[in-house]
C-alpha cells in the first residue's frame, strides 16, 4: 500500500499520468455570441472536440486534482493552468493518433506487460516502485502491488489504469521519435565540411567607427529605407497567433480610516472578552482569522514585537492589541517548556481493529498484551528492535525500514504521541504508547539539546476594506470608465487623477494574465470579442480585489504583419541600417588615402580591434556578429585590407592577419555520434510541435472559457 501513497503523492502524475486537466468555472462571452448549433470546443483536422466531453475531463482532472491536493478548493490560476493542459492533450492526441494509425504503430499487450513487470520495465515503473530503504527499483514491489489491485478501492484500480495507460502513450510516442530519429545520416563530406567550419579561423585586426556617434536626430529614414530592412527580415514579422495590445489602469481595495477605526474599536472590545476567557484556545479559534496554532515555538517564530515579549514574560501574560503588517495582534502565554527541537526514534505498531482499520482483528486488550511483552523482551536485547519490528510490525514500512522513524520535529501532529512521550524519555529507552490504530513500542534513539519555548494562543483580526469601502472604490472606478470612453481622455484622466498607466503588450487569446496583474482572463476575453474594437475603453472588471478598467491599444492578426503596422517597431533598427550606410560611405575618403589599418583608426577617432573569427562567427567582436559578413572574410587572403564593409550592426574596415587551417583529420567518429544526439534531441523536443504547426486547428475555447 505504500507504493499507492507514492502514486497519488505524485497524482501531479497530473500530466504524465492523469493526463488531463483541472476545470474552472466558465465565464459569460463579452458580446461575441456563440454560432448557433456550435458546440465544439475545437476541431483538429477535421475532427470534432465536443465542448460537454472536454468539459467532463476538466471535471474528472479537477476532482483528481483535489484529492492530491486534500483540498475542495482550487486556485483560479491552477484551475485556467490545467484546462490548457487538457486542451493541450487532446490537440496532441488526435494528430498523434493518426499518425500512428497511418503507420500501423502500436502497442501489443505482451508489450505492455514487459513495459511493466519485464527486465527493462518503463522508466515510469522504475521511478515509482523503489525500495524505501535503498533507493533502487524493487520488482517484487510491482508483483505486490498488481497481486493486491483487485482488494483496492476502485480510484486506487482506475488511477493504475490511468498509470498504465501513460506508459503505454510514453512507449508509443518513443517509439515514433525512434522512427524519425533512426532514419538520420549524415555524410562524412558534411562531416568534414562541419569540422572546417568549426575549427578553421581567421585573425584580424578591424575598425567600426560607433553608430552613436550619428544622432539620431541628423538622421532621416525614407520608405525605402523602411521597405529594404523589411523585406531582409521579412521572415521576423510572422505571426503565428493573433494579439492584442492593452493599457489599462486599476482602483486598489484599501482600507479607509473610517474602516480601520471600526477595526480597532471592535478588536478593542474582543480583546476584553479574550482577557476573561475561560478556555482562550477556544475562543481564538471562534474569533481568529486564523486558527490558534498552540505549538511549543523557539524564539524568531512570532511578529518580532510579539516575539520579544513572549520570551521575557511568565506563564499567564496578556498581550494587549497591536497592528503589524495591516493585521491585529493579541496574545496569552499559556506555557513555557526547555523542549528539544527534533527527535529521532523507531516503533513497532501492534493494531487493533478500529475504523478504517477492520482488517486488524486484534482487540484493543490484546494489542497492548502483546505489546507491554514485546517491550518485556526487548528491554533485555534492544539490538534486537529492528530485526523484531520487521517480524511483528503492523505498520507497512516496517519490512522495509524496521520500524525506523528517522528525524522528526518538535510541532509535527504525525508524530505528537511519540515526542510528547519521547520528552521524558532518556536516549535508548523504551515505552508503550497508544494511538488511534493501535499500541506502539516506541524506542527513542536521539534527541537535540532542549531549549526555550513557549506556547501561545495568538488572536489575528486582518485589518480589511468594509463592504462600502469596496462600493465607494467600484463608484469612482465606473465613473472614471463612464466619463472616459477615448484613449485620449482615458490618458488625460489618469495624468490628472495622479493614476498609474500600464500596459500588457502582445496578449494572446488563451492567456490569463496581464502583465503584472494575474488572473485577468475576463480582460482577455473582452479585449479579444469580436465586437471590441480599437480605441474602445472597457467596462469595469474586478480582478483579485481590484477593480481595472483597459483601453485597447492595437489588434495585431495572424500571418504576416504588413510593413506600416510595424513601422514604429523597427524604426531604431532601420536609423542603425541607415547609420552603418552613412558611416561607410564617410569611411570611404580616407580608405582612398591610406588603407594602413592604424591610420585609419586615427583620423575616424576610433580603436582597433584585433579578433579571431571562425565561421560560425560569434567572437567577442561587433563583426563577429555579423553572420552575412562572415562568409566573404574567409575569401580574403592574409594581408589583405578590405573595407569599408556594411553590416546589420555597423561599418567595418579590417586586415587579415593570420588564417590558421585545421589539422587533417580523416576520423569523424566522435562528431558523427554527437551530430546524431543533437538530432536525436531536436526529435524529441520538436517532431510534435512541427506536426502541429502543419495541422488544421480550430480553437473555439475563447467562447467557452
Amino acid at each position: 500500500m505504500a507504493i499507492i501513497g507514492k502514486i497519488r503523492k505524485h497524482s501531479g502524475l497530473a500530466v504524465i499520468i492523469v493526463g488531463v486537466a483541472i476545470a474552472a468555472f466558465v465565464i459569460g462571452d463579452f458580446g461575441k455570441k456563440r454560432t448557433k448549433g456550435t458546440n465544439d470546443i475545437g476541431v483538429i483536422n477535421g475532427e470534432s472536440i465536443p465542448y460537454a466531453e472536454f468539459n467532463t475531463k476538466v471535471d474528472q482532472a479537477m476532482e483528481a486534482q483535489k484529492e492530491n491536493a486534500g483540498s475542495d478548493k482550487i486556485s483560479d490560476q491552477d484551475a485556467y493552468q490545467i484546462r490548457q493542459t487538457t486542451w493541450n492533450n487532446e490537440v496532441k492526441t488526435v494528430l498523434m493518433g493518426s499518425e500512428y494509425d497511418e503507420l500501423g504503430l502500436t502497442v501489443s499487450p505482451e508489450e505492455l506487460f514487459d513495459q511493466v513487470q519485464g527486465k527493462q520495465p518503463h522508466r515510469y515503473i522504475l521511478q515509482y516502485f523503489k525500495d524505501p530503504k535503498t533507493g533502487q527499483y524493487d520488482p517484487a514491489l510491482v508483483l505486490n502491488y498488481l497481486k493486491n489491485l483487485d482488494k483496492m478501492e476502485p480510484k486506487n484500480r482506475d488511477m493504475w489504469l490511468r498509470f498504465e495507460k501513460a506508459i503505454k502513450d510514453d512507449r508509443q510516442e518513443t517509439k515514433f521519435n525512434n522512427l524519425i530519429s533512426k532514419g538520420y545520416y549524415m555524410p562524412s563530406a558534411f562531416l568534414k565540411k562541419d569540422y572546417i567550419k568549426q575549427t578553421k579561423s581567421i585573425k584580424i585586426r578591424c575598425i567600426a567607427p560607433a553608430l552613436t556617434s550619428i544622432a539620431d536626430s541628423t538622421v532621416k529614414v525614407t520608405d525605402a529605407d523602411f521597405a529594404k530592412f523589411y523585406d531582409k527580415n521579412k521572415t521576423y514579422f510572422y505571426q503565428d497567433e493573433p494579439s492584442r495590445d492593452l493599457d489599462y489602469v486599476t482602483f486598489e481595495v484599501i482600507p479607509s480610516d473610517p474602516d480601520r477605526k471600526k477595526i480597532a474599536a471592535d478588536v478593542a472590545l474582543l480583546y476584553k472578552d479574550f482577557a476573561s476567557s475561560s478556555d482562550v484556545v477556544n475562543f481564538t479559534n471562534a474569533n481568529s482569522d486564523k486558527k490558534a496554532d498552540t505549538v511549543f515555538l523557539k524564539k524568531g517564530t512570532l511578529p518580532t514585537k510579539l516575539d520579544s515579549l513572549l520570551f521575557i514574560s511568565s506563564v499567564g501574560t496578556l498581550y494587549q492589541p497591536f497592528e503589524f503588517k495591516n493585521t491585529w495582534y493579541m496574545a496569552k502565554l499559556l506555557a513555557i517548556q526547555e523542549r528539544p527541537d527534533s527527535m529521532k526514534g523507531s516503533q513497532i505498531l501492534i493494531a487493533f481493529t478500529s475504523p478504517g482499520n477492520e482488517g486488524i482483528k486484534r482487540t484493543k486488550e490484546q494489542a497492548k498484551a502483546k505489546a507491554d511483552s514485546l517491550l518485556t523482551a526487548l528491554k533485555k536485547s534492544p539490538e534486537k528492535f529492528a530485526e523484531v519490528a520487521k517480524q511483528v510490525s503492523d505498520y507497512p514500512n516496517a519490512k522495509d525500514d524496521g520500524g525506523d522513524l528517522k528525524w522528526f520535529l518538535d510541532g509535527n501532529a504525525g508524530f505528537y504521541p511519540f515526542f510528547k512521550a519521547g520528552l521524558e524519555m532518556k536516549p535508548k529507552e523504551m515505552k508503550v504508547i497508544e494511538t488511534r490504530i493501535g499500541y506502539s513500542l516506541f524506542i527513542l534513539n536521539e534527541k537535540t539539546k532542549p531549549i526555550k519555548k513557549v506556547q501561545a494562543a495568538v488572536l489575528t483580526r486582518a485589518i480589511e476594506p468594509s463592504n462600502q469601502t469596496y462600493q465607494d472604490t467600484y463608484t469612482k472606478a465606473s465613473s472614471f470608465a463612464g466619463q472616459n470612453k477615448t484613449p485620449e481622455l482615458f490618458d488625460k484622466a489618469i495624468t490628472e487623477k495622479g493614476l498609474q498607466k500600464r500596459t500588457s503588450p502582445n496578449l494572446r487569446e488563451m492567456d490569463n494574465n496581464l502583465m503584472g496583474l494575474p488572473g485577468a482572463r475576463e480582460v482577455v476575453r473582452w479585449a479579444f470579442a469580436e465586437n471590441t474594437k480599437v480605441g474602445e475603453v472597457s467596462p469595469v472588471f474586478d480582478i483579485s480585489g481590484k477593480y481595472l478598467i483597459a483601453v485597447l491599444k492595437k489588434i495585431v492578426q495572424k500571418g504576416q504583419q504588413p510593413l506600416e503596422s510595424i513601422k514604429d517597431r523597427i524604426e531604431p533598427s532601420v536609423k542603425n541600417m541607415k547609420k552603418a550606410t552613412m558611416i561607410a560611405e564617410k569611411m570611404k575618403q580616407p580608405i582612398a588615402a591610406s588603407k594602413e589599418i592604424n591610420t585609419l583608426a586615427t583620423k575616424l577617432d576610433t580603436k582597433v580591434d584585433t579578433t579571431v573569427l571562425t565561421f560560425s562567427g560569434f567572437s567577442r567582436s561587433a563583426i563577429g556578429r555579423e553572420m552575412d559578413l562572415i562568409g566573404p572574410i574567409f575569401t580574403y587572403k592574409k594581408g589583405e585590407s578590405v573595407g569599408p564593409l556594411t553590416g546589420n550592426y555597423g561599418a567595418y574596415y579590417l586586415t587579415v592577419d593570420e588564417i590558421n587551417e585545421p589539422p587533417a583529420k580523416e576520423d569523424f567518429t566522435s562528431e558523427k555520434t554527437q551530430q546524431a544526439q543533437a538530432f536525436t534531441q531536436r526529435v524529441t523536443s520538436s517532431l510534435f510541435k512541427a506536426i502541429e504547426k502543419t495541422a488544421k486547428i480550430t480553437d473555439n475555447r475563447l467562447r467557452f472559457y
